[in-house]
């Protein structure tokens, strides 16, 4: 959980992607926050991954939703969900 006056961190291993979808969702499946990544990602453990962390100071305390998707020209689209807890 994200407690507050801390943002979480997405964590996304993606290999090289052209780009990086982020979509954030309350319980209710309304959109809260979304995101686009571009350029190269980091190296963490010998992989490539992107990082994001995530500004909490809009939202309130509740479970929230994430979907990701990495784009690549020429390949398939992949995709990934997740969620976090914001602790206020």
């Amino acid at each position: 959980p994200a407690r507050d006056g801390q943002n979480p961190t997405l964590h996304i291993e993606a290999g090289l992607a052209d780009e990086i979808q982020i979509r954030i969702y309350d319980v209710s499946a309304q959109l809260v926050h979304e995101a686009l990544l571009t350029g190269a990602p980091s190296v963490i453990n010998d992989k490539y991954a992107y990082e994001y962390a995530w500004d909490v100071s809009g939202v309130g305390s509740g479970v929230y939703y994430y979907a990701v998707t990495a784009q690549k020209a020429g390949e398939p689209d992949l995709t990934a969900a997740g969620k976090c807890a914001v602790i206020k």
